[in-house]
């Protein structure tokens, strides 16, 4: 579990392909079919196992939530992490899940219908008003991305408020983490970064943090 106060701005090359195809857009057309394919396994109740439970309560703790905070979920999938936020006393009307799978987002509609859901990717996202969020949050989704520090930069520079926080955490934890990339390093792109490595980054950036972690 990694809390960081603001934002950060990191950036990873990106290999851009040799053969014309645009390798973002097949990237997640691959996630949105497998995340669709799956959408009727996470809406269920074995998606979240109860040994899982207080680890997602920490996770919403670790976000400091209030009546008041503006929450962003991304890749929210079928909302596993609304009712954690909402019993940390932010209401479902100040929550936006964004994900890339409509089959996901479906569910989370039907489930929580007082909270908002957005099919984008997380690279397009911007409140068309131009708000921001005080907090938001990459639950297991945070190895998933094309280009995890070009996300982090456009969260830092166009979604995430002054003062706001940012969470990226897995429930599962970097060893469950790491086999699920060795089955499907397609969907998997990035392990979950260490301790260490999350602290270089965030000094080789300057970037002004605090870290929680397990």
């Amino acid at each position: 579990l990694v809390v960081l106060s603001d934002a950060m701005a990191l950036s990873e090359e990106v290999d851009a392909g040799g053969d014309g195809a645009d390798p973002v857009a097949e990237h997640n057309r691959y996630q949105e079919g497998m995340f669709d394919e799956q959408a009727h396994m996470f809406a269920g109740p074995a998606a979240t196992p109860l040994e899982v439970v207080p680890r997602m309560q920490r996770i919403a703790r670790a976000c400091q939530l209030g009546p008041q905070t503006l929450v962003l979920d991304v890749a929210t999938g079928t909302g596993a992490m609304l009712p954690f936020y909402t019993a940390e006393g932010v209401p479902l009307s100040r929550i936006i899940g964004v994900d890339l799978s409509e089959g996901m987002l479906r569910f989370a509609r039907q489930s929580f219908p007082e909270a908002s859901f957005v099919k984008s990717d997380i690279m397009e996202y911007t409140e068309p008003d131009g708000r921001r969020f005080d907090r938001v949050v990459f639950n297991a989704c945070f190895g998933n991305f094309w280009d995890s520090g070009g996300v982090l930069k456009h969260i830092s520079s166009s979604v995430v408020a002054p003062g706001g926080i940012v969470v990226i955490s897995h429930p599962l934890g970097r060893r469950w983490h790491e086999n699920l990339q060795k089955e499907d390093p397609k969907m998997v792109r990035h392990l979950l970064p260490d301790t260490d490595e999350l602290l270089s980054l965030l000094k080789q950036h300057s970037v002004d943090f605090s870290l929680v972690s397990f």
